[in-house]
């Protein structure tokens, strides 16, 4: 399972890893953007687990949107509260 979201400028893909020794679920996602016809692409990934895919891409696609709105301010090394956020 894999899911693209469009939010604001920027379009969150998520694609959960699966631990296989745990059967479990990790999310990573890319957030991306374009500019001037150039395309900025910036991966992130969160240490929590989750039992099923789903979960995994559901957490992973609010992530991208916590990142983009700065709630999650120690994921994104650009980010800067007087500044939009930038893929």
């Amino acid at each position: 399972m894999s899911k693209h979201v469009t939010y604001r400028e920027y379009t969150i893909s998520s694609t959960p890893l699966h631990l296989l020794e745990r059967d479990e679920w990790k999310p990573e996602i890319v957030i991306s953007s374009e500019r001037e016809g150039i395309v900025t692409s910036r991966p992130y990934a969160d240490e929590t687990t989750y039992l099923t895919e789903e979960a995994a891409d559901n957490h992973g696609i609010q992530l991208g949107q916590d990142i983009i709105d700065g709630k999650a301010p120690e994921l994104s090394g650009n980010y800067d509260e007087n500044e939009s956020f930038k893929a």
